[in-house]
């Protein structure tokens, strides 16, 4: 966090203006609404071309992110108790149709976003669990009489947010899209995503949802008050649900509209051999999301966890499934090294993050924990080739080392469900496989993976029900985020040595450039480009 920068935006060397840029991906993210947008390609849309929030990522030409004043003229005062956080605007600030942005435009943002139709998808569990009232506040549409008692306004300038606890995390929340101000005179409930009100230096010309959007320049952006983004693009066409084979073919070779095109779908395997001849061409960053092998540890005793650990097949199980150096590196810690505070301890009960396992080693400890040909299972997806590969290398590797073991098959459609069913019997991979940090600081990762509340829901990676490690988990999210890094990492190690699910990937970000897109740099905190920064010519 940095609360001292201003605006502009840092020059970048050599940029053009004009032109249009076009932005392609595999994906097609069910909202563009910023109240639900929660999928990383739409919060980057918004959030670096769209909508500016009161904080905001400021990314360097090294893919260092630091938090930093957008709208606001700082990061917000935290109260004594901190129970109250207190944010002044910008003055001048307008949206795309000439009016001016209001503290009140804020309050009615968040509140909006509690409503499940509009936020059901995007990060308010948070608001829920922060803020006062949060717990059982609905939105302005299902509740248009209750006050509120969340967030306020005094007078035109000024956003406080009162807190049921502390959270000293929450100028990092406030980037999110969710967070930007809407007018309440604005409100078209499920429209409003086909003409949202701009803040940033685009605004939607057009938008046919899961199939593009037409961004053209806003003329009321104002870039001097503007420390993130720039205006250089005369316009920029979004592509939907794309193949990515074939549009990564296109770019390569610099043929319809492929030289002014980015595609994030990520480089498919069959291009890979192509890689080391268009280095200029392919993005590399790190990502926030974290693959785990879920373990039961109300099912699975310690020690047969060890055992689990140490047998795992790493290789054998990546190379089923065509996983390679491409698209992740070997994870041995719960949180992705790009969190402040996250430092590689040595790896400890054989969670290396790679190798091919020690079945011989396993199967002498579960003879010595006198838990020989213990039973595990778990589900499987029969409609994926990949994924039967993989559950097939599994299966081996421990088997191998003398474990009994169950793969149940279940359609892709049941697939999703079960692993989230807390009373199927299963006790490996159920809950979360693979978690995407919301901002980058502990308490936004340890609490989704190991908390007694997640559990309940069938989505953590132990399931683990702990009030000890509840109330832990509470007492470093209410530390001030610096304070608490130390003791996340030591949190981090705690969950290793009990072996609550096993780190597998840290995933890696990649896009496909035309040769006449410049200045594409990885944003950490999405594992996209920082769309803002990008020129054509």
């Amino acid at each position: 966090m940095d609360p001292s920068v201003k605006g502009p935006a840092p020059a970048v060397a050599g940029a053009k203006t004009g032109g249009t840029l076009t932005i392609t991906n595999v994906g097609n993210p069910p909202t563009w609404d910023p109240a639900g947008a929660y999928y990383e390609f739409s919060m980057g849309i918004l959030s670096d071309l769209v909508t500016r929030g009161l904080t905001g990522y400021q990314i360097n030409s090294k893919g260092v992110a630091t938090l930093v004043p957008d709208l606001g003229t700082d990061l917000g005062t935290q109260s004594a108790d901190g129970l109250t956080w207190t944010f002044k605007l910008k003055p001048g600030m307008k949206y795309s149709n000439g009016e001016t942005v209001k503290a009140a435009d804020f309050v009615y943002a968040i509140k909006r976003s509690f409503d499940p139709t509009l936020g059901g998808n995007g990060p308010v569990p948070y608001l829920q669990s922060y803020l006062k009232g949060g717990s059982t506040y609905k939105g302005p549409f299902k509740q248009p009489k209750v006050d509120f008692p969340g967030v306020t306004a005094q007078g035109d300038d000024t956003v406080v947010f009162h807190l049921a606890r502390k959270w000293p995390t929450l100028p990092y929340y406030l980037a999110f899209p969710a967070a930007s101000p809407i007018p309440q005179s604005a409100e078209k409930r499920g429209d409003y995503q086909k003409d949202p009100l701009a803040t940033g230096p685009y605004m939607v010309k057009s938008l046919i949802k899961g199939s593009s959007i037409v961004l053209v320049k806003n003329p009321q952006w104002d870039p001097k008050s503007d420390p993130i983004r720039h205006q250089y693009p005369n316009q920029i066409d979004v592509k939907l649900g794309v193949n990515p084979l074939t549009t990564q073919q296109r770019i390569l070779a610099g043929v319809a509209g492929g030289a002014t095109t980015v595609d994030i779908s990520g480089v498919d395997a069959s291009l890979t051999g192509k890689i080391a001849s268009h280095p200029k061409q392919i993005l590399f960053g790190p990502s926030p999301c974290e693959a785990y092998l879920p373990l039961d540890s109300q099912k699975i005793p310690l020690a047969v966890r060890k055992a689990i650990a140490v047998a795992y097949p790493y290789d054998q199980t990546r190379k089923a499934d065509g996983e390679n150096s491409y698209v992740l590196d070997p994870a041995t810690t719960y949180a992705p090294p790009q969190v402040p505070g996250i430092k590689q301890y040595p790896p400890v009960n054989g969670m290396t993050g790679q190798g091919p396992g020690d079945p011989v080693k396993a199967k002498a400890m579960l003879k010595a924990a006198g838990k020989e040909n213990f039973a595990l299972s778990y589900y499987y997806d029969e409609g994926n080739p990949q994924l039967i590969a993989q559950s097939n290398a599994l299966k081996a590797g421990l088997t191998a080392a003398g474990f009994t073991v169950k793969a149940v098959p279940v359609s892709d459609q049941e697939y999703s469900t079960k692993i989230n069913q807390t009373n199927t019997g299963m006790n490996v991979g159920q809950g979360i496989s693979s978690w995407c940090y919301d901002w980058p600081s502990g308490d936004s990762i340890y609490p989704q993976l190991f908390s007694s509340s997640t559990a309940k829901d069938g989505r953590s990676v132990a399931n683990l029900q702990d009030a000890a490690i509840d109330k832990q988990l509470t007492e470093i999210s209410s530390l001030d985020p610096t304070a608490a890094e130390p003791k996340w990492l030591a949190f981090d190690k705690q969950m290793a040595e009990q072996v609550m699910g096993i780190p597998l990937s840290y995933s890696k970000a990649s896009s496909v450039l035309g040769v006449k897109v410049h200045n594409v740099v990885d944003d950490p905190n999405k594992g996209l480009p920082d769309f803002a920064q990008i020129w054509v010519g």
